[in-house]
């Protein structure tokens, strides 16, 4: 992990401020939420590094402040699937902590990040003074399970273009800030996440592209038009 680390009891307002808006800890009685603003740290990736690896010990739970994480498992013959893209104010590393078992993923900064760190310890802590909490990552967890459900149902029933076409716009789309709707994935990425071959992410592109759907660019994908591709994911 990084060393560019933070008090949050000392410095940043802002991360203050994040963490008393974020829907996880809206309810905290002020002396549960000043232990985890004094708790807490603010840790700084650049785009590329690691913020932990398949198997390594689950010493805490992260926030996005700014950014977006890869979340990624690898094969022992050294293929790669990339499982999720976490953005701003997403939650991730909970379950490894909540359980105390090894990371089941990689995770890596996608670009220059910044993340509020929690350390499990001091979670646990103040779930034992705020139970409430308990059932917020219960929630959580079932609407983790929930995608996840929904993302195999989509490998194994969907047609090709259309878990492309899905993957595409649900990136996109959660992204609300940007006034256009775009991604910042190579091709790679975007077939990982679809379970479908690279060549046949690269042929399907270029077809929606010619027929003015796309517009790709180095690592980029722009929807130029949304409705056609939500019909061919069946969400139209």
């Amino acid at each position: 992990m990084t060393s560019m680390t933070t008090n949050l009891g000392r410095r940043s307002t802002k991360i203050i401020d994040v963490v008393r808006a974020h829907r996880l800890f809206q309810d905290l009685a002020p002396d549960a939420l000043d232990q985890l603003c004094r708790s807490a740290c603010i840790v700084r990736f650049r785009r590329g590094e690691t913020i932990f690896l398949k198997g390594d010990a689950a010493n805490a739970l992260f926030i996005v402040v700014e950014g977006a994480i890869r979340v990624s498992s690898g094969s022992a013959d050294g293929r790669t699937a990339m499982l999720n893209l976490i953005g701003n104010g997403e939650i991730f590393g909970e379950v490894a902590v909540l359980d105390g078992l090894p990371r089941t993923t990689d995770a890596i900064a996608h670009c220059d990040s910044v993340l509020l760190s929690i350390a499990r310890r001091e979670l646990l802590d103040l779930i034992d003074m705020q139970p409430h909490l308990m059932m917020k990552l219960i929630v959580l967890l079932c609407g983790r399970v929930r995608a996840t459900s929904q993302q195999v149902e989509w490998l194994m029933l969907q047609s090709m273009p259309a878990r492309l076409a899905g993957t595409i716009m649900r990136l996109a789309e959660r992204d609300t800030d940007r006034a256009r709707l775009r991604i910042e994935l190579t091709q790679q990425q975007v077939s990982e996440m679809a379970g479908m071959s690279r060549e046949s992410v690269n042929k399907q592109l270029a077809r929606w592209a010619a027929q003015g759907w796309i517009r790709l660019g180095p690592q980029t994908l722009e929807i130029v038009q949304p409705d056609a591709l939500r019909e061919v994911a069946g969400e139209g």
